[in-house]
């Protein structure tokens, strides 16, 4: 019997595996950033919160930087520990109850995009080098994969399981059923909804979204005392509903004797007792368990304007003020085309072109008052007039040709204004 020993895995050489990674070190941010268009795009359970999303991003990175490391310097893939923000990626998931395979997959799609990248590279080299370092490289990059997805796979399923035996997955479970609609209608079933929430569903709502930029520090317990201080700044009927999403952001719904709008100073006086970083975005106020919903859409929407906003966001940021900037979020490369078709030459990020757009929006909100507009900028009232002037040459026209003309102008602005 002829036994056929099996050939070789090719190895490639080592400097030209070297070079490639060398010349990918220095665009590693371009790559990741690729990559992680990609994976947003592809697969939809990622899409959706940027908070989210900026963390799919360190992740990406953070493979990305420690690929290139073992391809520099040779390194056995499986010497090497995961990328922390690869581990925290996975847990957050969990916490959100994205499923596991759309995190599996989102490694193999990295895996595919990457090697596009590697090997367009390769190819600069001669020939036969640039084949055996490609094989070389997908070897390595393959080994490193099927490493790493062990690591932030258990990641997920310790991080699952513990959030799920956690006292607030039952109240969680409870609240995605009311949302879905999937309220008892039977009064005994939804007076046990009731009380396994302690929080009753007649009155006039208004929901919070409470978040802290770094949740590695407060955790749940932190997030319940700054939902317990809204509500009372808030004056409150009875104790609010705190319900955790994930480590560092909590859905909150805080029963009011009114529908009177709430007051941003007041919300920020409270939210920012609790040292920097914490903010709430907040719904309007409605009634039953359509105003439930309704007023907590509200108040997600007016996070991801303050998240999108960056690090310009404030403490307290209410839906009834970036409600038409929030549609806007949902198309974010389509609000941007369509703020630089109305806008033209004034949508441009010079600095100098920053400050005429933020004083002609104010001078629009304040219906056309110098005086006012002055007052709030805290300028001559001739720097206003010069500044709005000058805003209109720079457009190529003036504001208010017709209505519409004027209302498109006036939310391309308060865009800019939020979104950058």
């Amino acid at each position: 019997m002829v036994v056929v020993q099996p050939s070789p895995l090719p190895t490639g050489p080592p400097d030209v595996v070297a070079e490639v990674a060398d010349a990918l070190t220095p665009r590693r941010t371009e790559v990741s950033a690729s990559i992680t268009d990609v994976l947003a795009t592809r697969i939809d359970e990622l899409r959706g919160d940027p908070a989210l999303l900026d963390l799919l991003a360190a992740s990406v990175e953070g493979n990305v930087e420690t690929i290139l490391h073992v391809l520099r310097r040779g390194l056995a893939p499986r010497d090497v520990e995961p990328p922390p923000a690869a581990i925290e990626y996975a847990r957050r998931l969990a916490q959100r109850d994205v499923p596991v395979n759309a995190l599996v997959r989102a490694y193999r799609v990295g895996q595919s995009h990457l090697m596009e990248w590697a090997f367009a590279e390769a190819t600069r080299r001669p020939g036969d080098a640039a084949v055996a370092a490609s094989q070389k490289i997908v070897l390595v990059v393959m080994d490193y994969v099927d490493h790493v997805t062990q690591h932030v796979v258990a990641a997920y399923e310790d991080e699952r399981d513990r959030w799920r035996q956690g006292r607030h997955a039952l109240r969680l479970a409870r609240v995605r059923d009311v949302l879905a609609g999937r309220t008892p209608t039977d009064p005994d079933e939804r007076l046990a909804v009731e009380s396994t929430l302690a929080y009753r569903f007649a009155p006039v709502h208004l929901a919070l979204v409470v978040w802290v930029d770094d949740p590695t520090e407060p955790g749940i317990p932190a997030l319940e005392r700054v939902a317990l201080d809204l509500g009372a700044a808030l004056d409150a009927v009875g104790r609010p509903l705190v319900v955790p999403w994930d480590a560092g952001s909590a859905w909150v719904w805080v029963t009011r004797r009114d529908d009177d709008d709430p007051s941003g100073e007041t919300l920020t006086r409270a939210v920012t007792r609790h040292g920097a970083g914490w903010h709430v975005a907040v719904g309007s106020p409605a009634a039953g368990l359509d105003g439930f919903r309704t007023s907590h859409d509200q108040a997600r929407r007016a996070r991801e304007v303050a998240l999108a906003s960056g690090a310009g966001a404030p403490p307290a940021i209410l839906f009834d003020e970036v409600g038409a900037v929030a549609l806007l979020c949902a198309d974010r490369d389509g609000a941007r085309a369509w703020v630089r078709r109305v806008l033209g030459p004034l949508a441009e990020p010079d600095p100098a072109v920053a400050r005429l757009r933020e004083t002609l929006r104010v001078f629009l909100a304040t219906g056309g008052s110098l005086a006012t507009t002055a007052r709030r900028l805290q300028v001559h009232r001739n720097t206003v007039k010069y500044r709005v002037g000058r805003a209109d040459e720079v457009r190529g026209r003036p504001v208010g040709g017709t209505d519409t003309d004027r209302l498109d102008v006036e939310l391309a602005l308060l865009a800019c204004a939020w979104l950058g």
